[in-house]
C-alpha cells in the first residue's frame, strides 16, 4: 500500500517526540447545522502537546532529529515578537536541554505579552534587532552562529520559519495521521482547508495527498505571499523533501491544490474585517479560539467557499493552532 510505503519512509528518517499525537479529529456539530452541509471536521494540531501547541511542533520533531544528529548543543530562530515558531522552538529546546536564541525584527517591548511572555518563561535569549525587513532579521542569524561559535558553543540555524524539507516531513505525516482517523471513524472527508505562510503545511499535505493518490482537495489560503510567490516556496520546500525521502513528486502543483490569495488582505500579521469577525463568531459557535490573523483567514475562505457553493459536504478545517498570540491581538 502507498499509505505503507509512505508510512516506512517517514519512519526511516531520524526525529525527536515532542507532542502528543495523533491530534483530534471531530465533527464542528453546530457550524454544520447552521451552514446546512453534512459534514464540517476540524483537525485540532492546536492540540499537539508542546507549549501553546500548533502545526510547527510536527516540524520540528523532524528539525530537531537534525539538531540532535549534528550534536548541536544551541537553536537559533527568528520571527516576529509574537512569532509560534519562536516559542515552539524555545519549547522544544527546553525539553531537549538545549539553549534557545531567538532573533526578533522590532524593538523590544516595555512589556512583555503572550508568547513574548512565554519566551521568558522559558528562558530563552531574545534579541531585539529594532524595526528591519525580514530579510534583514535573517540575514542576521549567521552573524549570531558565528558570535556562539566563539563562544564554545554548536549552533543550529532554522531557516525560513522552519518551511524547509525536514520542516515538511511533519506535516506529510500529519497527512497520513488524518487518513487513518477517517479510515477509523468512518468520516468521509472530500477537502482540506490550510492556511498557508511559507507554505510549509501546504507543501507537506500537498506531498502526501499525492503519494496516497489524492483522496482529498486541498485548498491553500494563502496569509503572508500572493499566490505566485506561495507556489514558488512550495515548490522549492517539496523538491527538498523528495530528496530526503527519495520519493519523486511528479505532478504539477496546480493540478494537485488550489491555492487561493483571495483572503489575503493586507498580508502577513494583517486582520481583516472579516478575520477578525471570525476570532469572535467561531469561538462562540464552537468553544474554540482562533487568532485573528493567520487561521482565522482559512475558516473565513472555509465559511465563504461552502456559502458560494465551491466547497460541498466532507470539509476538513485544519487549526494549525496560535492560541497564544490571541493575548497580543487585543491589548
Amino acid at each position: 500500500m502507498k499509505e505503507d510505503r509512505l508510512r516506512s519512509s517517514l519512519n526511516n528518517i531520524r526525529k525527536v517526540e515532542l507532542g502528543q499525537f495523533p491530534t483530534p479529529l471531530h465533527v464542528l456539530d453546530n457550524l454544520t447545522k447552521e451552514l446546512n452541509v453534512s459534514g464540517i471536521y476540524i483537525k485540532r494540531d492546536d492540540l499537539s502537546g508542546l507549549g501553546p501547541g500548533g502545526n510547527k511542533v510536527r516540524n520540528l520533531e523532524y528539525i530537531m532529529g537534525e539538531v540532535l544528529q549534528q550534536k548541536c548543543d544551541t537553536v537559533i530562530v527568528s520571527g516576529n515578537l509574537q512569532s509560534n515558531l519562536c516559542t515552539i522552538a524555545a519549547c522544544a529546546c527546553a525539553k531537549l536541554g538545549l539553549k534557545a536564541v531567538l532573533i526578533h525584527n522590532d524593538d523590544q517591548p516595555q512589556t512583555f505579552t503572550a508568547n513574548l511572555l512565554l519566551n521568558r518563561l522559558l528562558g530563552a535569549e531574545s534579541i531585539f534587532l529594532g524595526p528591519v525587513s525580514k530579510e534583514e532579521r535573517n540575514a542576521h542569524m549567521p552573524q549570531v552562529q558565528e558570535e556562539l561559535k566563539a563562544q564554545g558553543k554548536k549552533p543550529f540555524i532554522i531557516e525560513n520559519g522552519g518551511c524547509t524539507g525536514f520542516g515538511v516531513l511533519g506535516q506529510m505525516a500529519a497527512l497520513v495521521e488524518l487518513y487513518q482517523q477517517c479510515r477509523e471513524k468512518g468520516y468521509r472527508i472530500k477537502t482540506i482547508l490550510t492556511p498557508a505562510g511559507n507554505g510549509s503545511v501546504a507543501s507537506g499535505l500537498v506531498f502526501a495527498n499525492a503519494i496516497l493518490e489524492q483522496p482529498y482537495s486541498i485548498v491553500v489560503v494563502s496569509t503572508e505571499y500572493q499566490k505566485e510567490p506561495l507556489l514558488q516556496y512550495m515548490r522549492k520546500t517539496i523538491a527538498e523533501a523528495e530528496e530526503i525521502l527519495r520519493i519523486p513528486f511528479t505532478h504539477n502543483l496546480n493540478d494537485v491544490c488550489t491555492v487561493t490569495d483571495e483572503y489575503f488582505g493586507g498580508g502577513w500579521g494583517r486582520r481583516t474585517p472579516e478575520s477578525e469577525a471570525a476570532a469572535l463568531s467561531f469561538p462562540r459557535s464552537e468553544g474554540i479560539f482562533i487568532e485573528n490573523v493567520y487561521t482565522s483567514k482559512a475558516y473565513v475562505a472555509m465559511r465563504d467557499l461552502i456559502n458560494r457553493g465551491k466547497v460541498h459536504d466532507g470539509v476538513c478545517y485544519l487549526h494549525t493552532g496560535g492560541f497564544s498570540s490571541l493575548f497580543a491581538q487585543y491589548v
